[in-house]
């Protein structure tokens, strides 16, 4: 088996805690890391995989919430405050750059939106963005609403990440965050393994607007030199209740190592 890392903050984080409940359920071993302890781990040497359940990025990078150009911190003692930090996000980036694999769902995917960077053992480091891009905010002014609800997602076929799975199936949704991706550039490439179908978006609930999620992606994967890198715009565990779309995080963990 893979050595997991599920990622975990002290701030009530519930769909970490969904995570190890499915975990345990499956027999699927796992290392809880909260996000102050990446600075100080060679997760490179330790882990196969990190996986970041839905979680706020502000919370995974500084431990504080924030609000507008603010923040507010929290009650707790400073050392369950802390985040991932500078140094903590450059050993998640070392971790990628050797051949790690990173799975993040929910607002967690927000983390690899914007430019990241890869520590150079000299000169400068590597900077670089994924080709993806969250529709999310543009769409919810065109009137997308889904505040939770089950979706059709059609899945791309003969991928290590679909292995064992229909041509589409149902996944609970909350209309954040929608893929769009681009090409990608030197040593990237990228793969869409889940998209909304053209008509027909709404299995169970309410989505008003849905036929604005036509065509998008849900769920992408992504290649950085050895490194992998697999976004859900949906929970594939969602509180234990969606066993159809489980096999999408449990293929995730046992992808094959590039090389």
């Amino acid at each position: 088996m893979p050595r997991v890392a599920l990622v975990e903050t002290f701030f009530h984080d519930m769909d970490a805690g969904w995570t190890r409940y499915v975990f345990d359920q499956y027999a699927i071993p796992y290392t809880i890391v909260r996000p102050q302890e990446f600075a100080k781990t060679d997760v490179a040497r330790l882990y196969d995989v990190v996986i970041f359940p839905s979680s706020n990025k502000d919370l995974l990078m500084s431990g504080k919430r924030k609000q507008g150009d603010d923040y507010y911190p929290s009650y707790y003692p400073p050392e369950y405050q802390a985040g991932l930090g500078e140094k903590g996000m450059q050993r998640i980036m070392e971790f990628l750059d050797l051949g790690g694999i990173i799975l993040s769902w929910g607002e967690s995917a927000n983390l690899f939106m914007n430019t990241l960077k890869i520590p150079a053992k000299k000169g400068e480091p590597e900077e670089f963005r994924f080709p993806v891009k969250d529709m999310a905010p543009d769409l919810k002014k065109d009137g997308l609403y889904c505040p939770g609800s089950m979706l059709k997602l059609e899945l791309a076929k003969g991928h290590p990440l679909t292995y064992g799975l229909p041509d589409d199936i149902g996944v609970f949704f909350r209309g954040r965050p929608v893929f769009r991706t681009s090409l990608p550039h030197f040593d990237m490439d990228r793969r869409v393994i889940g998209t909304f179908p053209e008509k027909g978006i709404l299995v169970s609930g309410f989505c008003q607007k849905e036929e604005k999620l036509a065509g998008e992606a849900a769920m992408v994967w992504m290649r950085k030199g050895k490194g992998q890198l697999v976004l859900y715009a949906f929970q594939p565990q969602f509180r234990a209740s969606t066993p159809a779309s489980y096999k999408l995080l449990f293929n995730a963990i046992l992808l094959p190592r590039l090389k």
